[in-house]
Order: C-alpha cells, then sequence, then structure tokens
C-alpha cells in the first residue's frame, strides 16, 4: 500500500515524506470523513509520531493537490477524506503511437493544461484498448 501511496504523491508532485504516507494511508484505510485530530489520534495508535501542526500542514498539500478532500460541515470541524470516484470526473483519450511518447513530458504537459482550467489531475493511466 505504501509503494501505492509514494506513486501517487509522485504523481501530483508532492515530496514522498513520512507524514504524507502516513495520513493519505490513515485516510485510505479508514475511508471515511476524519477531522485532522482524528488523524492524529489514529497514528497516534499506531505509535506513528507526527505533530498535530504538521497533519494540517500535510492535508492542506494533499487537498491542494487533489488527493484529498475537505468536507466542511457546519460549525463543526472540517473533515478530510479520500474522494470517491463518484466525486471525480474521469477523461478518457485513445492515441496511437503512444509507445513512443515520452510518458513523463507528457504527464507534465497533460497537469500543465489542466492546471491553466484550475482542474487538478489525480490519476493518469496508460494502457491499451481492443478496438
Amino acid at each position: 500500500m505504501s509503494i501505492q501511496i509514494q506513486q501517487k504523491l509522485h504523481q501530483v508532485h508532492l515530496k514522498v515524506t513520512q507524514a504524507r504516507v502516513a495520513v493519505l494511508k490513515v485516510l485510505l484505510d479508514r475511508n471515511e470523513q476524519l477531522t485532522a485530530k482524528q488523524i492524529y489520534q489514529q497514528l497516534y495508535l499506531t505509535q506513528q509520531k507526527v505533530s498535530l501542526s504538521t497533519i494540517y500542514r500535510v492535508v492542506c498539500d494533499l487537498e491542494k493537490s487533489g488527493l484529498i478532500i475537505q468536507k466542511q460541515q457546519g460549525r463543526s470541524d472540517t473533515k478530510y477524506a479520500v474522494p470517491e470516484l463518484s466525486d471525480m470526473g474521469a477523461l478518457n483519450i485513445q492515441c496511437s503511437a503512444l509507445a513512443q511518447v515520452n510518458k513523463e513530458s507528457l504527464i507534465e504537459s497533460l497537469v500543465h493544461v489542466f492546471q491553466s482550467f484550475n482542474v487538478d489531475v489525480v490519476d493518469i493511466e496508460f494502457g491499451h484498448t481492443s478496438h
């Protein structure tokens, strides 16, 4: 699981840190909305020492990158969660001769284009279709 989390952080151009991996892992494992304090408590229970202020910084970074979303309900504490598929849109592009393209360069270009439209790219997958 942590390798997948590290890949997700790389994809959104965030440095892989112990705190980012730990916070994202808690949110993925719990699959529910949690406050920063609840994330802190979960990490404390697993004896991972991450300060509450670090957790606030991490959730801010993860939210800006699109890996998590913020949900605020009334006056209660802000809760964070991994976006569900229903919260995200998808774009499927089919290309010919994609095997010859520098994928890293293509990803950087796509992220730049989407950022110009204020759209966060959460994931880019390369694969083959059967047509």
